[in-house]
């Protein structure tokens, strides 16, 4: 029987290194195990959270009450033709690894990029004007209340900008994936890693963070007037960085408590100094009334609050 542990301290498996302990704690690597501890969670009637590689998240300082289950099914299956069935708790880096050896495309985005493919495919991640949708064929995931399998195909992910079914459905825990990655040319595919590992390498601040906090602004139905304010080459994809309009309120380096927005990038709010949960939420809601004086929008986070 998988063990289940008491009172473990959720801000160790995350990557902003903030937050309570969990009631309980269990670490799973197969399927059987998930199984096995999901039926027990259900028999106590314990509220369950899935952590991935604990990146895009922000832990309240009371923790958890109830199951944290770490996901760590970490493995990934070539099938050949770029083809590859990946376990949830397998690292993106891993896998961008294995796509490079192979000459493979499609993947490129996401160099620097912490977490796990399960954590990519719940928020479908994104950079560069990519994100995971991309890749998905299927996938597998696991009902919580029934432990059957079902397969999600890509249609029936829902995947929009930073979202999916699977983000605020806890009635699934994804187990695996089916990818499809493509022949590139070699030289290319080296190219945008120097490329995007380079423009990353200037905006990533060297203290602990959940990433960008805030999604970027869609400009859809946004008015002529409004968007004649905002420097062309600032608008990608679509939309307008949350991190341009937090810089042009001048909020870069505020600072509230031991957490801080960015000097690097103002779309990250940083522990620099043993920061609470509380300061960031204070951080959090100052930028978004900031936005809402200035520029009159709400702006939406893009990391899960728990």
């Amino acid at each position: 029987m998988i063990e289940i542990q008491k009172n473990i301290s959720i801000a160790s498996y995350t990557t902003f290194k903030i937050g309570g302990s969990a009631e309980y704690f269990c670490e799973v690597k197969k399927l059987e195990d998930l199984k096995d501890v999901l039926a027990q969670a259900n028999k106590k009637s314990w509220k369950i959270f899935i952590l991935g590689g604990g990146s895009n998240l922000l832990v309240s300082s009371k923790g958890f009450k109830g199951l944290v289950i770490k996901i760590s099914c970490d493995w990934i299956k070539n099938m050949g033709e770029g083809l590859y069935e990946v376990g949830a708790g397998t690292l993106l880096a891993k896998l961008l690894a294995e796509t490079i050896k192979n000459n493979l495309t499609g993947l490129e985005w996401s160099i620097g990029i912490p977490g796990t493919l399960g954590g990519a495919i719940c928020g479908n991640s994104g950079a560069y004007g990519h994100a995971m949708a991309e890749s998905i064929v299927s996938v597998k995931t696991l009902d919580i209340k029934t432990l059957r399998i079902k397969n999600f195909k890509l249609k029936d992910c829902k995947f929009q900008y930073r979202d999916s079914i699977f983000k605020n459905n806890r009635q699934y825990v994804i187990v695996s994936a089916q990818l499809q990655f493509y022949k590139g040319e070699e030289g290319m595919i080296k190219d945008s890693l120097q490329k995007y590992s380079s423009e990353r390498k200037n905006k990533i601040p060297p203290y602990p963070s959940a990433g960008c906090v805030f999604k970027n602004i869609i400009i859809d139905n946004m008015t002529y007037e409004f968007l004649n304010k905002i420097p062309p080459e600032k608008i990608k994809g679509g939309k307008i960085p949350a991190g341009y309009l937090i810089e042009q309120c001048g909020l870069k380096g505020k600072r509230i408590g031991g957490a801080e927005i960015s000097n690097q990038h103002a779309n990250f709010i940083v522990n620099f100094n043993k920061a609470t949960f509380l300061d960031v939420m204070e951080l959090i809601n100052f930028c978004k009334q900031e936005i809402k004086n200035n520029f009159n929008l709400d702006l939406e986070e893009e990391i899960k609050i728990i």
